[in-house]
């Protein structure tokens, strides 16, 4: 990994279980913010891993919303 990738890398805070603290501390002002998009629509390489990923974290958070349900659903004794 380069050391332009990894300054706008996203990385988890805290517990992975939770999909929702992700932030990225490197990237702080809006002009970076958008050095970072332009960098990732440029690249459809970039573009093709961050969607994956995405698609994969939207999908545990499904599965773990399916699970609770199903644990409220079902008594415990």
């Amino acid at each position: 990994m380069s050391t332009d990738e990894s300054k706008t890398r996203i990385e988890p805070i805290g517990d992975f279980s939770c999909t929702t603290e992700y932030a990225s501390s490197s990237i702080s002002t809006d002009n970076q913010v958008a050095t970072a998009v332009g960098k990732y629509l440029k690249d459809s390489l970039l573009l093709a891993n961050l969607t994956d990923r995405v698609y994969q974290l939207l999908r545990e958070d499904l599965y773990l919303q399916r699970e609770r349900v199903n644990n409220y659903s079902h008594p415990r004794w």
